[in-house]
């Protein structure tokens, strides 16, 4: 377990990440492509993308290891960009590059010997490095990247929400399925023992679209302090395609209306981004299905947020 220690001026600083993080991204789908969970969200993602993993992308995988302890300058606090994020690395603390190699020695880990002179702070092999970040992003993340970001915008206008409702205590109540509120201690189903003691520094959450299962944050307590979490979505492949007898009953456009609300819930600014069509017909086609009992829409703010109702998914599953 992760046990997270509040103070009051802590509660105050709690942040939320502005968009998605193209580092932590970048790590979290290195684990996806390896690793066997999440089959039914990532599943088409991770069979497109083992084959499109370039060499140095490989080299990169040497660096991370499928399963605990990962070097915790791979995911450099802030990064906007994965320009800004590989900038970050390479100009990581010579004491923090050694540090953290020494941690993987530690942990078990076998270190290849390129990864050693990281380490070691050799600038050759840190440039190398920061090629594979760059080659692998490119390949594997940014294809899916409007995607990743409008996932989660979603889930950080739920946390905002929350705060904006009721306070740092909603919020951290209502944060990740993992994850329990007992003030003032956040605690966090993890796979090892791990105190981490903000001490006025606030806490910055990060959801992660690649993310699955329990949440993350660094193994240096020194960092600035974060926790990652995996955002709810029901499939990764959000422009599904609404079957033959679906989309004869219904048309084609409004059945892959359909289908979409159904696999994210989403307002009708995105919906109409998500399935290719005009804002005012994606309202046209929701103000159908809804008066047909098919999805409901509940107004949060300006916008009106589109959920799928059990009368829309029998539908969906009859055709």
């Amino acid at each position: 377990m992760l046990k997270v220690h509040f103070t009051e001026a802590d509660l105050a600083k709690i942040t939320i990440a502005e968009d998605a993080d193209p580092m932590w991204e970048l790590l979290m789908s290195s684990y996806r492509i390896r690793r066997p969970e999440g089959e039914p969200f990532f599943g088409r993602w991770r069979r497109g993308s083992r084959s499109a993993v370039p060499q140095s992308g490989r080299l990169l995988m040497s660096a991370v290891p499928p399963y605990g302890y990962c070097p915790d300058f791979l995911t450099p606090a802030g990064a906007r960009t994965i320009g800004e994020g590989v900038s970050a690395v390479l100009e990581t603390p010579a004491d923090s590059l050694a540090g953290d190699v020494a941690e993987l020695t530690a942990q078990g880990t076998h270190v290849p010997a390129w990864l050693r002179r990281v380490g070691d702070g050799e600038p050759a092999e840190l440039r190398r490095l920061g090629t594979a970040l760059h080659d692998y992003y490119r390949q594997c993340v940014a294809p899916d990247w409007p995607a990743v970001r409008r996932a989660v915008a979603r889930d950080r206008h739920r946390l905002q929400a929350n705060l904006d409702r009721g306070g740092p205590q909603l919020l951290l109540s209502t944060l990740h399925p993992d994850v329990t509120w007992s003030p003032p201690v956040l605690r966090v189903r993890f796979p090892i023992e791990q105190e981490l003691h903000l001490k006025g520094r606030g806490l910055r959450l990060i959801p992660a679209f690649f993310a699955h299962g329990m949440p993350t944050t660094f193994k240096d307590p020194a960092r600035p302090p974060a926790l990652v979490y995996s955002i709810s979505h029901p499939r990764f492949d959000s422009d599904a395609e609404p079957g033959p007898s679906l989309a004869a009953l219904l048309g084609h456009t409004r059945a892959r209306v359909l289908v979409t609300i159904a696999t994210t819930r989403c307002n009708t600014s995105e919906l109409a981004e998500l399935t290719g069509i005009s804002p005012a017909t994606a309202s046209q086609h929701a103000s159908v299905l809804r008066a047909s009992g098919l999805i409901s829409s509940n107004r949060s703010g300006k916008s009106q947020i589109h959920e799928i109702t059990p009368l829309g998914l029998g539908i969906i599953r009859a055709s």
